[in-house]
């Protein structure tokens, strides 16, 4: 319950603004389930327990899983990389790079708790179109390779238009 309370409260601000009704031409809950479970069987085959949570691009959570064992980090750490995806429509590890290289960005953004921007959110696109993100968390340097790994069941998920 904690984690769905955070994970809505990171990607409210963006549903708020957005109609009252899921649309599911952007991602059904079967595929972002589907997902969701992928990327945890992937990190558990790395050894690792972790957080995942899958939203539509208008913000709308449409699942959170956490795999046995996984930390309080992870529940932390997804939503606030949903959040980032959805602000900048950029991986996770993309902004971290910018971050890093871009003075003006970090100071805006590097330090701003809504987001977070180590490796493990992905912008998902079908047909060019920006339609979901995939949040791991807590699987520490194999976040990113999970979430990279479940979008491969998907045929028609890219992580760039």
């Amino acid at each position: 319950m904690k984690a769905l309370l955070i994970a809505a409260l990171a990607c409210g601000s963006a549903a708020a603004q957005t109609s009252a009704t899921i649309d599911t031409t952007l991602i059904t809950q079967p595929e972002a389930l589907s997902l969701a479970q992928a990327a945890i069987r992937a990190c558990q085959a790395r050894g690792m327990s972790v957080n995942v949570q899958v939203a539509d691009a208008e913000g709308h959570l449409r699942v959170a899983l956490a795999s046995d064992n996984a930390t309080l980090a992870g529940l932390n750490t997804a939503p606030q990389k949903i959040a980032a995806v959805l602000a900048f429509h950029a991986s996770t590890r993309e902004l971290q790079t910018r971050a890093g290289s871009d003075p003006a960005f970090a100071a805006q953004y590097g330090k701003d708790t809504r987001y977070h921007f180590s490796p493990g959110g992905l912008p998902i696109y079908k047909a060019g179109k920006f339609v979901a993100v995939i949040a791991v968390g807590g699987g520490r340097t194999v976040d990113e390779d999970c979430a990279t790994e479940a979008l491969k069941i998907l045929p028609w998920a890219k992580i760039s238009p």
